[in-house]
């Protein structure tokens, strides 16, 4: 449980945050300049950092769990990251597609 803690802490301060202040320099001038820059569109077919920022959520929860239940084995720990692993996969997968990146287009 203290190495999932760690592990996310360190992950969510380096990997991710490095990332998004990237990403929001990186929008910031393709706002200005009025259409999407090649630099901004390499950013954001990243998946590392994108994989790491969906992680979060269900380590959190891992860490809950372990917390909760105290189990005796490492089957509990084991299982649960492998879980949590999938869902970010998943999230990583499955989310950038649902909101397509267009300058200058509203949705509604």
């Amino acid at each position: 449980m203290v190495a999932l803690f760690v592990f996310e802490f360190i992950e969510g301060n380096t990997i991710t945050r490095l990332y998004f202040m990237r990403l929001r320099r990186l929008t910031r001038e393709a706002v200005e300049l009025g259409h999407v820059t090649p630099a901004l569109e390499n950013a954001r077919r990243e998946h590392v950092p994108t994989f790491t920022h969906f992680l979060d959520i269900p380590i959190l929860f891992v860490i809950v769990m372990l917390g909760a239940m105290r189990p005796n084995t490492w089957m509990l720990f084991i299982t649960g990251t492998a879980f949590a692993l999938a869902a970010a996969a998943i999230l990583t997968l499955v989310i950038p597609r649902l909101y397509p990146f267009e300058l200058g287009v509203e949705h509604p």
